[in-house]
């Protein structure tokens, strides 16, 4: 689940009082004002009503060559004469953080967002300059991200420069900057506001979209070496089902114009769009006797988006396929998405696991054959998925998919990695020590953490080995016994990570005690220490096996200091101190 830095208490803002009535109504402006600043939004409820197409069955005519109509079209419309046409076209993906799954349905609706108009000029003059789709389609993620013309790759502003320099103006500032600037506004007249994170957690999904945004941003500021892999880091594991239900309804833009969008693929293939205009009926003796109206109707192509319906699927933007332009493929370059089965950490596009961890890998061509890396991880074979399971130890492992007809070959790479180390806690500090007033005897009771938290031990057990103490002074009774204190007790048993705590770890239900020093031994008291290097390991959590890993070794020692007085008792980074007169506790 998400994890966030620790926040001072706010005013609830559903509460009462003046103060919360303020903080609640500054945050509802908020949620406002963002909504405004938003490159895009793509409401799911939000499309042209459907219809069903009136007159005779569907049956398009001649290719019309729109494309120079396009170039010099001022708000992403074409007039059309009477008739039935077909359209291929490329689509974009407007929602990085949404699934892609192919054969999908999808209404048409109106494009919304502050950006909605560079998006549609975008899109209606581009079949005119001839250009690399996948270019457009990062220029598109960088605008979605709100990120400045300053900060796009060379590409991408060549093409604001060529295509749309009218927007180009626009597109220097900073989407994000600027509404982190309002909120710091709102916050300096507005007491008890909370914190940036803290209040697009309260302003529903607007929020939310400014936290796709940040994320986005993330991945374009530095993106990985090929558009593959970009690919597959901003696009999410995709179900194979097609969505929605049914054939694809018709949508109707005017009295005279029903368009329709179907696809059966993806975000990275074409799909068609598929548009009736309707003859115009006369409006008047008139208008008969002075001749026919204009039979042409506005057709929309670039101010509309493909909605989906869901949140979980990305909408899409079209632009018509221009005579040579470098549209994506019916079979385009194949790639490789992956997605945890551990919903813990909130990352599931993650590339660093941990060992053992289970991922859900999705090839976007047909059905392949998996293979991978000999380290020790394994996939299932052949599909179009695939689980791959992290090796038991330390790697980085290659799993390649090989489409089974087209032989389309794609690659994704995983770094496995093991537990660090163990995060001791002293439970409830000033009740969990252990000690009689009078005597060295020093210790307390912990919390065990597994870290590190980025990436899902859900799928090893961990446990603590036997190891020997070095003991002196007065601790000489505990030198080379085991730390357990008991002869013929086995090592205990592994213990299973249930769930991550924010800023410690994954925890381990489980207590750990410390605890050495109480001998019936006259003062004055030696001073001395009980100290024990403990080995801890992890093996399979699904499985019977001796096969046990080393990951770490911790340091516990309980001391009587020089000066006869102070003791302490420590096992990681967890202490405690007190004296040998302090008072009991148990």
């Amino acid at each position: 689940m998400p994890t966030r830095s620790a926040q001072l208490p706010i005013p609830n803002p559903f509460g009462g009082g003046a103060q919360d009535a303020a903080v609640r109504a500054a945050l509802s402006e908020f949620g406002k004002a963002v909504g405004v600043q938003l490159p895009i939004v793509v409401n799911p409820s939000d499309a042209l009503p459907t219809a069903d197409l009136p007159g005779p069955p569907f049956s398009p005519g001649n290719a019309v060559d729109i494309t120079g109509i396009l170039r010099n079209s001022t708000d992403g419309t074409v007039e059309l004469q009477p008739g039935d046409y077909e359209f291929a076209v490329d689509v974009f993906c407007m929602k990085v953080s949404a699934h892609s799954p192919s054969g999908h349905r999808y209404l048409v609706a109106p494009l919304h967002g502050s950006y909605a108009d560079i998006f549609s000029a975008l899109n209606t003059r581009a079949p005119s300059y001839h250009l690399d789709h996948v270019a457009l389609q990062i220029l598109s993620w960088y605008m979605q991200a709100g990120m400045p013309y300053a900060a796009m790759h060379a590409p991408q502003r060549a093409i604001v420069d060529r295509v749309i320099p009218d927007f180009k103006q626009r597109l220097q500032g900073d989407v994000l900057t600027q509404v982190r600037a309002n909120y710091d506004q709102t916050v300096a007249r507005v007491p008890g506001m909370p914190s940036f994170d803290e209040a697009l957690t309260q302003i529903g999904p607007v929020g939310q979209d400014v936290e796709q945004m940040e994320q986005l941003r993330q991945e374009m500021a530095q993106p990985p070496p090929t558009v593959g892999q970009l690919i597959s880091e901003v696009v999410p594991f995709a179900p194979l089902e097609p969505g929605g239900s049914g054939p694809t309804p018709w949508s109707r833009y005017s009295d005279r114009v029903y368009v329709r969008f179907v696809t059966s693929g993806n975000f990275a293939t074409p799909g068609t769009y598929e548009v009736r205009v309707l003859a115009p009926q006369r409006l008047s003796a008139y208008a008969f006797a002075v001749g026919p109206l204009n039979p042409g109707a506005p057709v929309p192509f670039g101010n509309i988006v493909n909605n989906p319906g869901t949140s979980s699927v990305q909408p899409l933007t079209q632009s018509p396929q221009g005579e040579g332009t470098p549209g994506p493929s019916p079979s385009p370059t194949v790639f490789i998405t992956s997605q945890t089965t551990a919903t813990e950490p909130a990352d599931r596009s993650r590339r660093t696991v941990g060992v053992n961890e289970p991922v859900h890998l999705t090839f976007s061509g047909g059905d392949a054959d998996w293979s991978i890396s000999e380290t020790g991880g394994t996939v299932s074979t052949p599909g179009k998925t695939s689980l791959y399971i992290a090796s038991m130890e330390h790697a980085t492992e290659t799993i390649t998919a090989v489409d089974r007809k087209t032989h389309a070959t794609a690659t994704i790479t995983f770094d496995v990695i093991e537990p660090s180390s163990i995060l001791f806690v002293v439970l409830t500090p000033g009740l969990a020590e252990h000690h009689h007033q009078g005597w060295p005897d020093i210790g307390f009771s912990a919390e065990e953490y597994l870290l590190p938290d980025t990436v899902s031990f859900q799928w090893i057990a961990v446990r603590e080995h036997d190891a020997d103490f070095v003991g002196t002074g007065y601790y000489i009774f505990d030198n080379g016994k085991s730390h357990l204190h008991f002869e013929n007790v086995p090592t205990p048993a592994p213990v299973t990570p249930t769930k991550i705590v924010p800023g410690k770890g994954w925890y381990l239900d489980q207590v750990d005690n410390v605890w050495s020093g109480r001998m019936l031994t006259p003062r004055p008291f030696e001073p001395g220490y009980a100290s024990v290097y403990i080995p801890w390991e992890y093996t399979d959590a699904g499985e019977t096996t001796d096969i046990f890993h080393v990951f770490w070794h911790v340091s516990q020692t309980c001391e009587l200091m020089k000066d006869g007085s102070t003791i302490e008792a420590a096992k990681g980074a967890a202490k405690v101190k007190m004296t040998v007169d302090s008072p009991d506790y148990r």
